[in-house]
């Protein structure tokens, strides 16, 4: 079996600058271990995986397919940049007749969509909530994780298990 991969380079119009992602065509589902070992093997830090919803549908005409992200390590709920990297690739170089498609992912429906030259995408937004955290952990975060930088804001997202920091 076959799989087309291509490097995509996203947040850029120059090569070997931005934000890189590899990204994979998948004619056919693949056994599940399978993405995480070219995943690994790709050594990025997301390879995407597209695939057809059904066996009729085709890169460049159909508008909804499935997408999962994988970084050498493991599968991950979203990644942006890896999505971008996707709809790059279905627009410009399986020349996708389209202006929006859909990616059924793990995150739920997302959407990406041609608006002139440019991938405008459309992403959940998470609700966060504000954190009080004691100052003698504060210091400590504040010093291992952005150094001379001044937090202004932090807050956390249940549905991300995430801390976000300003």
């Amino acid at each position: 079996m076959q799989v087309p991969i291509f490097t995509v380079d996203a947040f850029t119009n120059r090569p070997f600058s931005g934000n890189p992602a590899a990204v994979c065509l998948l004619e056919n589902d693949l056994d599940e271990d399978l993405h995480q070992k070219i995943a690994t093997e790709m050594n990025l830090s997301e390879t995407a995986f597209i695939r057809k919803l059904h066996p009729e549908d085709d890169f460049t005409k159909s508008s909804c397919f499935g997408l999962r992200w994988f970084t050498p390590a493991n599968e991950v709920p979203l990644c942006g940049h890896a999505t971008l990297a996707s709809a790059a690739v279905l627009f410009h170089v399986q020349k996708n007749t389209n202006s929006v498609l859909t990616f059924v992912t793990l995150s739920g429906e997302l959407k990406a969509r041609k608006v002139e030259d440019h991938i405008v995408l459309d992403l959940p937004l998470y609700i966060t909530y504000p954190q009080v955290i004691f100052l003698c952990v504060l210091y400590l975060f504040h010093q291992a994780a952005v150094g001379d930088m001044i937090v202004q804001d932090l807050r956390y997202s249940p549905d991300t298990k995430k801390l976000l920091v300003r």
